[in-house]
């Protein structure tokens, strides 16, 4: 045994990979936060609006004044992940409806 007293100090062999990551990076940058916050609120408004009836993107982007091509792209995104679905069409535009959370649950 050595008289050594024992450090507190860790190596890098007993650091995970995603901690050597972060820093060397120096953790996660603002503009990353700030974006992913701006879109969160964004995606939020567009629920808060599709609660109350379905919409095309172009009543939604009215509805969350936001410009038209920025709310398809989210709304894109929702449908990609199964939170928003394609309802009837209107005018040459799909109305978009929220998808029941009891119906995500059963599919899995």
């Amino acid at each position: 045994m050595s008289d050594k007293p024992e450090t507190t100090v860790t190596s890098a062999k007993s650091k995970k990979p995603i901690q050597i990551l972060r820093e060397r990076r120096g953790g996660v940058p603002r503009e990353l936060v700030q974006r992913n916050r701006r879109q969160k609120a964004i995606r939020q408004s567009i629920v808060a609006v599709l609660q109350e009836e379905s919409k095309t993107v172009p009543e939604l982007a009215c509805k969350v004044e936001l410009p038209a091509d920025e709310v398809f792209w989210h709304v894109m995104g929702m449908k990609k992940y199964g939170k928003v679905a394609e309802a009837e069409q209107v005018d040459g535009y799909f109305k978009y409806a929220l998808i029941d959370e009891s119906r995500q649950t059963e599919g899995t």
